[in-house]
This record gives C-alpha cells, sequence and structure tokens, in this order.
C-alpha cells in the first residue's frame, strides 16, 4: 500500500537507505544486520541507531541532516581522530548525499556509568586526557585543515542582546546583568591561553567505554580550536548539574600536569571566566523548563563564580552542588544525544 506524501520513514527504511548511501565503502566481511535499534536522533537533527551483526558484533549508524557541523564530524573522523591522544570510534565508512546528509558507520562502545556514580579516579582521569588533548603539538597538527572553526572568545553582540532577554525572562537579570557588561573582562581573560583543539560538546554522555574500560570520546560536530577551559566549564556544570560531585581541583591539577601548563593565577582565571561565560550563554533559554530545584544548582553556581572572579587567582575551582544553606540538590538526569 502507498504511503501518502511526506510520510517519514521507518527506521528500519533509514537504516537501509543510510547503508545503501554507504555502498562500496562498505568494509568487507561487514556480514548481515540482524538487528537495530535507535539510540539517540532528534534534538541534533541526528538519528543514530545500534545495528547488530552477524557474528556478535555491534556497530553503531549515525545520519545527521546537512550542515557544517555534520560535515566537520565526517572530516573529523576521516583526518584528525587518527592523530589524538584521546579514544575515538574507530571510522568503518562515511559518506555525504546528495540532499546534505552524512551517514557514518562507526565502532561501538557502552555508556559510562552517570555522573553520580563516578569515582574520583575516573574524574581525573578524564581531566587527564583533556589535558592532553589540548597540548600545543595536538593543535599543531590540525591546524592545516580548514574546515575546523577558530572560535572567538569574544561573544557577539546579537548573542548578548538576546542572552540579556533569555535572563530578563528567567526573572534573574539583576545576577546576570552585570556580568554581562564584563564580557570584555572574560575574553581576555581567556585570551591569555594559547589556542588548543578543543571538543565542544564534552560531557558525561559523550564519554563511553571500551573492552578495556578506557574512554571513548564520542560526537565531534563541535570540534575546533578554542583556549582550553570551555571542555571543562561544560563537563562540570552538566555533571553537578545532573547529580555528580566531580572533585574540581583534583582535575583542576591532573587537566594542568597533562596540558603541560603551570596551574596559576592565569589558568584559574580563564577557567572562572569560561564557566561564567558557559552558563550566562548556555543555561538561561534551559533553565526555564526545569524544576527550581536544578535551576538553583546552575544559579548558585553563577553567584560563587561572580564572588571567585574578584579574586581568581586566590579562590579555589570549587564544587557547586549545595544550595544556599546547606541543602543539597536531588540527582536527576538531563536527556541528550549520543555519539
Amino acid at each position: 500500500m502507498n504511503e501518502p506524501p511526506g510520510t517519514p520513514p521507518t527506521d528500519a527504511e533509514s537504516v537501509d537507505r543510510a547503508l545503501a548511501v554507504l555502498g562500496r565503502d562498505l568494509p568487507p566481511g561487514l556480514g548481515r544486520v540482524l538487528r537495530h535499534r535507535r539510540l539517540a536522533g532528534g534534538a541534533s537533527g541526528s538519528a543514530v541507531h545500534l545495528l547488530a551483526l552477524d557474528g556478535d558484533r555491534e556497530v553503531v549508524l549515525k545520519v545527521t541532516s546537512g550542515g557544517d557541523r555534520a560535515r566537520r564530524e565526517l572530516g573529523f573522523y576521516r583526518d584528525v581522530a587518527g592523530l589524538l591522544p584521546v579514544r575515538t570510534p574507530r571510522l568503518l565508512a562515511g559518506a555525504e548525499t546528495a540532499d546534505g546528509q552524512t551517514v557514518l558507520l562507526l565502532t561501538n562502545a557502552r555508556p559510562a556509568p552517570p555522573p553520580d556514580r563516578w569515582a574520583a579516579r575516573d574524574w581525573e582521569r578524564a581531566a587527564a586526557q583533556l589535558g592532553a588533548l589540548h597540548r600545543p603539538e595536538v593543535a599543531a597538527g590540525v591546524t592545516g585543515f580548514g574546515w575546523l572553526p577558530r572560535r572567538e572568545t569574544g561573544a557577539p553582540a546579537v548573542a548578548a542582546h538576546s542572552v540579556r532577554a533569555a535572563w530578563r525572562r528567567l526573572g534573574h537579570d539583576p545576577l546576570a546583568g552585570p556580568l554581562l557588561d564584563r564580557e570584555g573582562e572574560f575574553a581576555d581573560a581567556l585570551s591569555r591561553l594559547p589556542t588548543c583543539l578543543c571538543h565542544g560538546d564534552w560531557h558525561v554522555d559523550n564519554l563511553l567505554l571500551d573492552a578495556d574500560d578506557e574512554f571513548v570520546w564520542i560526537d565531534w560536530q563541535e570540534v575546533g580550536l578554542d583556549r582550553g577551559p570551555v571542555d571543562l566549564a561544560l563537563l562540570w556544570q552538566r555533571a553537578e548539574f545532573d547529580g555528580g560531585d566531580p572533585p574540581r581541583e583534583a582535575m583542576f591539577a591532573a587537566y594542568a600536569q597533562a596540558r603541560g601548563i603551570p596551574l596559576d593565577a592565569t589558568l584559574r582565571a580563564a577557567t572562572v571566566a569560561a564557566e561564567i561565560r558557559m552558563i550566562l550563554y548556555g543555561w538561561p533559554d534551559h533553565l526555564q523548563a526545569v524544576a527550581p530545584s536544578r535551576r538553583d544548582v546552575v544559579l548558585g553556581r553563577l553567584r560563587r563564580l561572580a564572588g571567585e572572579w574578584e579574586t581568581p587567582g586566590l579562590a579555589p575551582v570549587t564544587a557547586t552542588a549545595a544550595l544556599d544553606g546547606g541543602g543539597r540538590v536531588p540527582p536527576d538526569t538531563c536527556s541528550s544525544g549520543r555519539r
């Protein structure tokens, strides 16, 4: 029976079409697809499927709507992944369709535990790997790829205008407004660190585990050249929002040592600046739709960061899972895509 025009394809049809796009690029001996299961899709324009193959093997099929981010991820797996000091999925096949979609066939890994179940050594190991990724020789090895964006430390005026409106709607413009007025200070602090290769979307959901229990870094659509602390800022804030308690000082030390830079006032100031900017520009719209207890995790962190900014070289990079008055925020889970 013919489907009406505009009927979206089923998952089975989407998988078949994607594999047909890969065609001759599929590795020899891949085998038959016995089963498939959708892992994620929708939020970032991606559909991610787990394919079960002959021989009790599994691979991941990722189909992403066209655009610079999708093409960047394909370029990353083709040209950059093998140059890095961190583990990533291996690209088995990849292609771009005539209508701009990208199709990736990748090796699989299993999810890591949620952040509230991470041990201190897990956090420190992740921070050390991030420091290794941010080393200057890594950036030097990838600067020839013109599709890697170089992100500016300053925020565009149009973004600042829309963000101010978002904070007003949230009812916390008195907290955010004075910090938005100091954007130039934050940009200056970040500019004092050397440029490095950044993941750009580094949080627990994008750290999987392989058979050796080593981290496998996924979802490289936001990869680019930046200053570094932005990756730490997102990991910490997302983890605390989801009920985790990352040991910030131990991670900070592991990161600085692995990156080969001093654990000094320059790094601390840049990290505080990155965290403030992450909350100011990345969180206000999301906070309108969450429970007050979870909103207070982020707002409490912003208040403490504002205080630390006055003496960034003296204050420790403290965690913020506690509410005013000493109460704790109950753990919860924030949904996100994979790969």
